[in-house]
C-alpha cells in the first residue's frame, strides 16, 4: 500500500511540474486569462 501511495504522489508532482513549466513559458491558461483580461481594458 505504501509503494501505491508513493507512485500517486510521484505523478501529481510530475503532472504539476509540467503545468508549472506551461504556465511559466507564457501559454498556460493563467498567461491566456490575463492576457484576455489585459486585452478588455
Amino acid at each position: 500500500m505504501k509503494n501505491f501511495f508513493n507512485d500517486k504522489i510521484k505523478k501529481i508532482i510530475f503532472i504539476a511540474l509540467i503545468i508549472l513549466v506551461i504556465e511559466l513559458s507564457g501559454h498556460g491558461i493563467f498567461a491566456s486569462l490575463i492576457r484576455f483580461l489585459n486585452s478588455l481594458n
